[in-house]
């Protein structure tokens, strides 16, 4: 038995997407121990941009790879408006997330470039403030989500990942036996 196939590029989607809600949810809890650590808050705030902007990478990769897979989709009107409206949240999620990574490092830039150590009072408070305004852009994320989510549940949109189960057949060595058939007696 082999592994799967990898999908093509218009099948990614999901998995690209699942990357970056991942990435992007988890990320702001870096942040968070940054604020209560005064020795390591380096540390957990480049973790933190690390796993943003991965997150915010993945959402380039989702928003391109759901471009790809909605070329595909036999489309009728009120479907082309609902994925233009998933595929414009998609994309104001990217561009926010994009921006967020690119002034948090430049915030850690600065920092890094002070002669004189940050006072901890203005380091949590730019923190803090920075978190707010992340955990805001969130919604976007979430909302673009569940616009996903209604594409696949309510209008039946699925990527082609691959052959549908009915026409993947198994070899003959991890085939079951087949049952016996019972005998019957004569009467």
């Amino acid at each position: 038995m082999g592994f799967p196939a990898i999908p093509g590029w218009d099948g990614i989607h999901p998995a690209m997407v699942q990357f970056a809600i991942v990435l992007l949810f988890v990320s702001p809890l870096l942040l968070i121990v940054s604020l209560f650590t005064r020795r390591s808050w380096r540390a957990w705030s480049g973790a933190f941009l690390l796993i943003m902007g991965l997150g915010a990478f993945a959402t380039w990769l989702a928003v391109a790879s759901g471009h790809a897979g909605g070329q595909l989709v036999d489309k009728t009107p009120a479907l082309e408006r609902a994925i233009a409206a998933h595929e414009a949240l998609g994309v104001m999620t990217r561009n926010l997330f994009t921006a967020l990574a690119l002034v948090f490092a430049a915030l850690l830039i600065v920092a890094a470039r002070l002669r004189e150590r940050l006072p901890a009072a203005l380091r949590i408070t730019v923190n803090a403030a920075f978190l707010i305004a992340y955990l805001g852009c969130t919604t976007f994320l979430a909302n673009t989500a569940s616009r996903g989510g209604q594409l696949v549940h309510e209008a039946g949109i699925r990527a082609m990942v691959g052959q549908p189960l009915a026409t993947v057949t198994a070899s003959p060595e991890t085939q079951a036996p087949a049952a016996p058939v019972p005998a019957r007696g004569h009467k």
